[in-house]
């Protein structure tokens, strides 16, 4: 099985996985009015729509070179990658706005046993997802798994956050836990948003993952080579470096 089949089938298993998760904690959030444990549910939907533009943009990086494309079709991998992040920042809005909402109302969720039982085995989860997807994003050299592991990381930060708010509110009736764990949860996602777009952009508008002079050392250790006259990289700084 070649690297663009098993990175189709770490997209399909990890789509699978986050809509069951997403699913779990939308519900949840609906039946206790937990504006956190809605909005990391709608997090969670995110991921798995992140999924979904991975694979439609893994069948199109596969594709050979060809005329139009003489360096091949694996930057539409990296602009689907920058597309997860764009997806985070509406993510972000979506939940501000819910958050502000709640702190102005002031309305008590009703929580139950099932919904912590709930975001702890969804957690669990998550913190599968991300392992499992950043290791095979790292073996695969592939851009678009790696920034999901990224996404999906950000998602125990998030988990966590809604738990520990959850556990004021049950316990202590602090209301204003809820809205202010979604906030925090806004922060958290921006940063994953920021890291994605900001690797990604570099890669698409050609930034020079290593420096010249570090590339001319590597390739003056080369016996073969002789004299280095200019040496320059393009690409993602996890591929290997390249000779010319």
């Amino acid at each position: 099985m070649d690297a663009r089949h098993q990175v189709r089938r770490v997209l399909i298993i990890t789509l699978v996985l986050n809509l069951a998760v997403a699913v779990g904690k939308i519900i949840v959030g609906a039946l206790t009015g937990a504006v956190s444990i809605t909005a990391d549910g709608f997090h969670s939907l995110m991921d798995g729509s992140s999924n979904l533009i991975g694979l439609g943009a893994n069948a199109i990086a596969g594709k050979p070179a060809d005329e139009d494309h003489p360096y091949g079709h694996r930057r539409y991998e990296t602009l689907a990658a920058l597309a997860v992040g764009i997806l985070l920042i509406f993510t972000a809005y979506e939940i501000i706005t819910s958050a502000i909402e709640r702190l102005t109302s002031g309305e008590k969720p009703e929580l139950s046993p099932l919904s912590f039982i709930v975001l702890i085995a969804t957690l669990g989860v998550n913190l599968f997802i991300s392992r499992y997807e950043g290791a095979a994003g790292k073996r695969l050299n592939s851009e678009l798994l790696i920034a999901d592991a990224a996404n999906t990381g950000a998602d125990v930060f998030v988990t966590l956050s809604v738990l520990v708010s959850m556990v004021l509110v049950a316990f202590f009736n602090w209301t204003w836990a809820d809205p202010v764990a979604a906030l925090i949860i806004v922060v958290l996602i921006g940063r994953a948003a920021w890291q994605i777009i900001k690797q990604t952009g570099g890669v698409l508008v050609d930034t020079a993952p290593y420096k010249s002079g570090e590339l001319a050392q590597f390739a003056g250790e080369v016996p073969a080579v002789r004299k280095v006259i200019r040496a320059r990289s393009r690409g993602h700084h996890r591929r290997r470096l390249h000779r010319h």
